[in-house]
This record gives C-alpha cells, structure tokens and sequence, in this order.
C-alpha cells in the first residue's frame, strides 16, 4: 500500500519499485539539497541510503533544509536526519557518516549510485574521480539564489572534469548570493527523479539541466567528452591526495580546520570545563564544535580569527 501510486505509475510499477526498494545510494551532503532529496528518495523506498555530512544544524538553515526543526539546532545534521528518516520510513535503512570527505575515507562513498549535495566544488573533483575509477554513476547537483543545474555522469556521459575546470578566484556562493528555498526543492526534485531513472534502468537524461526558477526558465545544455581530460585519461589528482586544509562551510559562520594532535587527550581536557558535555562524537563549546574525528567548525569572522579561537580551546 505505501507505494501504491508511484507502482501505478506506469514507467515505474511493480518491477521499477522493486529495483528502488533493493537499490543502496549515497547521498554527500545533507543540506538545503540533501535533506530535500533525501526525503524524497527516503519516502520513494530506497532500500538502504548512506548519508554523510560534516556540519550541524544552525537557525539559519531552517529556511531551505526541509528535514530539520528548531528542536535540532546544534545536532549533527546527518543524526537529525536519520531521526526524522526513521520516523517517516522505517523500512529505509539510513548508515550515517559524521565526517568530512577526503581521499583516506573515500570508500564511504561505494554504493550504487552517487548523490552529490555538496557545496564545494573541490569535493565534486574528489567525487567525480572516485566515481570514473570504479566505474558508479553519480548525479552533480548545485543551486545558487533561485537558479541550479542538474547532469547525470555515467560511463555513457561525458565526466564532471571534462566540462568543469578548477576555479582561479573565489566562486558565488549561498553566502554572497543568496538563495531560496523554493529553489533548492526545485532542484532536488529533478535530482531525485533522474535517480529514479537510474535506479529503474531507464533512459535518462545526458544533458545539463539548468534550471532558472524565478524566470520559469529550464535548458538542457549539451555537453562534449574532452579528449585532454585528466580523470578521463585515468589522472586522478585528488584521490591521491589534494585537498584543501581550510573550508569555510558554504550558508554558515563556521570555519573547518583540522587538529593535528591526540584527540583522546583534547577531549579529556575540554570535557573537564564546565557545561562541555561529549555528545555525539562531537564536543559543543560556546563558539566551536570539536569533533573525535580530528576536526573543528570554529564560529568566527575570518580564518585568523578562527585559528585564534581554536588555539585558545587547544592551549
């Protein structure tokens, strides 16, 4: 009875619910995109979903990260998001991953389909060839003040790198642009339904969709293989280890440095201090969250004064 209008669905039925229902996916960032996707394939059926995030939940996602409430500012969000997944659909297995993506722990990624939610064009790159190597499609998906795009890599596309190169000045971001939350719903949707394809073995489409939705306006961008491409020609820079060691966290004061000393002992001396309780692997302080993993989002202006504040926590 749960999917008994998505199996009446005639490019779906029994057979295409029973391929979503076995299917395992990834989805990589569980934000204004990524809870929006995340519910709709949650409520879809997907048998198992991997989601991983880095990040908390603060007010000001509220207005376009669909799965949480007030009662979840501060939690981690991939937590929040089982939570709220659990109650929803309790068939769907939900693995959660509280950590950020890099070259050491890119295997989390391994499933049968990738879903990109991210805000940070670096970790596409990391995706992107993770996903060529081992031969898994993925969906890229990015939204920025009412506009976002949408394309589909596969074995039968061209690949991320071969359309996109690495940028040489700061890109927009949800911080200097904007964005709404209609937008990022918008988004997700044509994200979740071209999964639906992929999951069902249906043709799907091999062009860029961008999509403009305060102008009603929607393209379908062609896009060529580039002979020169690097990840294409099996050169595969950033699962071999480049990275950047500094992130801001796109639509959030939070800075992400990583601690390079014995976490057992940072977490015995700040639990000592008064009203810091560990708490889900992390550690909240008044400005910054600490995590076991080796990490810190740090509440600050700019990145000296992170560092700063980070420092005096650390000692």
């Amino acid at each position: 009875m749960r999917y008994n209008k998505q199996e009446t669905f005639s490019k779906i039925g029994k057979t295409g619910q029973e391929l979503i229902t076995s299917s395992t996916i990834t989805i990589l960032g569980i934000g204004a995109l990524g809870t929006n996707t995340l519910n709709l394939l949650a409520r879809a059926g997907v048998g198992k979903i991997k989601i991983i995030d880095r990040d908390v939940v603060e007010l000001s996602n509220l207005q376009r990260q669909t799965l949480f409430s007030e009662e979840d500012i501060d939690k981690p969000k991939v937590y929040a998001a089982k939570e709220k997944i659990n109650k929803i659909n309790s068939k769907v297995k939900i693995e959660t991953y509280l950590t950020d993506l890099d070259y050491e722990n890119v295997e989390i990624l391994k499933s049968g389909l990738i879903l990109d939610c991210t805000d940070n064009i670096y970790t596409r790159f990391l995706i992107n060839e993770y996903s060529r190597k081992n031969n898994i499609p993925w969906i890229y998906a990015s939204v920025i003040g009412s506009k976002g795009m949408v394309m589909n890599v596969t074995e039968k596309t061209p690949c991320f790198n071969c359309i996109i190169k690495e940028p040489n000045e700061p890109l927009d971001t949800c911080d200097s642009s904007g964005v709404i939350g209609s937008a990022a719903s918008a988004i997700a949707s044509i994200q979740a339904t071209e999964a639906i394809k992929i999951l069902t073995k249906q043709d799907y489409c091999r062009e860029l969709i961008h999509y403009d939705l305060w102008k009603n306006k929607i393209n379908r961008i062609k896009v060529n293989k580039n002979k020169y491409c690097k990840t294409c020609n099996k050169v595969y820079e950033y699962l071999e280890g480049k990275k950047k060691k500094l992130i801001k966290i796109c639509g959030s004061c939070n800075y992400q440095i990583e601690i390079k000393k014995d976490m057992n002992l940072v977490f015995a001396k700040l639990s000592s201090l008064r009203d810091v309780k560990p708490e889900n692997e992390c550690l909240i302080l008044e400005n910054a969250i600490i995590f076991k993993s080796g990490r810190a989002l740090v509440k600050a202006e700019n990145e000296n004064k992170a560092k700063a504040i980070l420092d005096g926590y650390l000692g």
